[in-house]
């Protein structure tokens, strides 16, 4: 199965291949580890044959208690919960207090947009996205050029 369309998230440099899901898939079962802050890793999610959702970093902000971070086809508090996840592994602020959680407001507001731009852009069965491509995307946003975390 190829990726033909040409999305916002590949132009942030996330690379959308069988063989990146097919790879997210071994190293979940190999190592359960969260890429964690500091770390090169790659952010990965990718659906397995049973449907369930995986993800190779730990949800630490819920906005909604009872709603857990999801990949979905439309605007959802999961998928705005997925992204502030995402963008929250890059930055340092933490200035707003969630249902659970604490993240920025910087990274509430930039939350949807980030959705709209590359989430509901991506395949719905797994993505990568590099550390550094996530970086860039918030750098590009931020017109104060806000120092975000390697």
């Amino acid at each position: 199965m190829k990726h033909l369309s040409f999305s916002a998230v590949e132009r942030i440099g996330t690379r959308t291949t069988d063989a990146d899901a097919d790879e997210a898939s071994q190293r979940s079962r190999r190592a359960s580890r969260p890429a964690g802050p500091g770390s090169g890793s790659d952010f990965r999610y990718f659906m397995d044959a049973q449907g369930r959702q995986h993800f190779n970093f730990v949800q630490r902000v819920w906005l909604h208690a009872s709603v857990g971070m999801a990949v979905t086809p439309v605007m959802t508090l999961a998928l705005e919960t997925l992204a502030i996840n995402l963008l929250n592994q890059l930055t340092r602020e933490r200035n707003h207090a969630a249902a659970v959680g604490v993240t920025s407001k910087r990274v509430v507001k930039l939350a949807r947009r980030f959705c709209t731009e590359c989430l509901l852009t991506a395949r719905a069965d797994g993505w990568v996205i590099p550390r550094s491509a996530l970086r860039d995307w918030l750098a590009s946003r931020d017109g104060r050029h806000r120092r975000v975390r390697r």
